[in-house]
């Protein structure tokens, strides 16, 4: 658990509030088990969570009064209960989001299951104790969770309740399998784990956040110039209309970078504080770019091409994405300037961040974005589809570059992703787009850039 940074002693001494370093401001509960023979002293301990000293105590109080029956009754109290497991599990994984191995969102996701899925799994089989767990305690998992685990959705709008895809549930088998190997077994408490299948997913199934193809991204574009005109509907403010361009163009530089949402835009948790750097003005490098005229018979310029520094990844790994998102950017700057200057504020600093609430310079909330992507697809309903999601942008970078020619080796460097997850970019692919591809690998034919270089709108 970590060292002690506080220890108070409760009822003579017969259980103990501590806080611990990882955790400096959450109380928990310690009761020690006197050692028998040759044992070892142990003890119990339990979260409490809360921050508040007499709010603490008043949960420790409980917490005792608890063990104290069970000893009353002739019980244990020092088998271990499944709660217990995956409680003290929950809490190990939190040492790695202090020492920045796994960001706090991520385990959000893995307490979300223990709390959530697996604790009602749990109860509907009858597992209670760590010697209830069989071989086949998992056989019904993915049936369950799909038919009946879902319902048991604790968010604040009943109404979206909706059975997990199987992707979904690959995950938490996924994470169920991580809970055996580096806790579990690793401990003694189990022997071995049990074999849980994962679904072989079909190509649809890989496609939770498809490729916008460039037809259905023009019908975006137009529909964004129009939305985003300070003389358009629901603007009476101009703050409405920062957003409104806010949210354009952070949309055009999504779909020229392939960076995730986090990347650009960054994020902050409840209490205000920054988990995520975003994409600041000093990471923005416009590199000019000439070209050879040859009916000029001379270099013009061409389109310059901006450089993002990314220097905060899911992935902890730093990466430069070179992408044709520069006249975008320019523009958004020269529109950040003027607005300041119109409303009376200073002028953005280098580590300001490019979107970003200009009042606060603190990132809009995700929810802004999402609501302002439902609005799209809502007034495109006839002609867009459901399942382009915001994510969609960085699925559409990826397959518009490997369209183009570029490298899978490369396509990983600029985005981020890992060598296992390209295939699934790499087979949305349509054959017909690999043609030249294809036909030149089995001809021998030579084509430095057989699909040409798309452009964005």
């Amino acid at each position: 658990m970590g060292a002690v940074v506080e220890k108070v002693p409760m009822m003579n001494g017969k259980f103990e509030l501590v806080r611990f370093a990882h955790r400096p401001n959450s109380w928990y509960f310690r009761y020690y088990v006197p050692s028998q023979g040759s044992q070892k002293r142990t003890y119990l301990k339990r979260s409490l969570k809360t921050e508040d000293r007499s709010l603490a105590e008043e949960r420790g109080l409980e917490e005792y009064l608890k063990l104290r029956n069970i000893e009353r009754d002739g019980g244990n109290i020092t088998a271990k209960t499944i709660q217990w497991l995956m409680d003290d599990w929950i809490e190990k994984s939190f040492q790695r989001v202090v020492t920045g191995e796994i960001q706090e969102v991520t385990w959000k996701s893995k307490r979300s299951l223990f709390q959530n899925s697996l604790k009602n799994y749990f109860a509907t089989k009858g597992v209670k104790k760590i010697t209830d767990l069989q071989p086949d305690t998992f056989d019904e998992y993915r049936f369950w969770r799909m038919t009946e685990g879902w319902k048991f959705y604790g968010g604040p709008n009943p109404g979206q309740r909706k059975p997990p895809t199987d992707g979904t549930v690959n995950s938490e088998i996924g994470l169920i399998n991580e809970w055996y190997n580096n806790y579990l077994i690793p401990k003694g408490y189990v022997t071995r784990k049990p074999v849980i299948k994962t679904k072989v997913l079909d190509l649809d199934d890989l496609s939770a956040n498809p490729p916008i193809p460039v037809k259905e991204w023009e019908k975006v574009w137009r529909w964004m110039d129009k939305w985003s005109n300070k003389d358009a509907k629901g603007v009476n403010r101009p703050e409405v209309h920062y957003w409104r361009m806010c949210f354009r163009h952070y949309l055009l530089t999504a779909y020229g970078s392939g960076c995730r949402p986090t990347e650009l835009c960054g994020r902050y948790n409840k209490r205000q504080e920054v988990i995520d750097r975003g994409l600041t003005w000093e990471d923005v490098d416009i590199i000019p770019q000439t070209r050879w005229s040859e009916r000029l018979k001379k270099e013009v310029d061409d389109d310059p091409i901006a450089v993002l520094d990314i220097r905060k990844t899911k992935t902890k790994v730093p990466r430069e994405v070179p992408c044709r998102t520069a006249k975008y950017l320019e523009r958004w700057k020269e529109f950040v300037l003027q607005w300041r200057e119109d409303n009376g504020y200073p002028p953005p600093q280098g580590t300001d961040l490019v979107f970003a609430n200009p009042k606060t310079n603190r990132p809009y909330s995700y929810r802004m974005y999402a609501s302002a992507w439902e609005k799209i697809r809502t007034e495109l309903q006839e002609h867009f589809s459901d399942h382009f999601t915001l994510y969609s942008t960085r699925s559409s970078y990826v397959t518009n570059i490997l369209e183009e020619g570029v490298s899978r080796d490369d396509v990983c460097k600029l985005t981020g992703h890992s060598y296992e997850v390209m295939p699934r970019h790499y087979d949305r692919m349509k054959m017909r787009n690999r043609i030249p591809e294809v036909t030149k690998r089995m001809y021998g034919k030579k084509d430095n850039n057989p699909f040409g270089v798309r452009k964005l709108l």
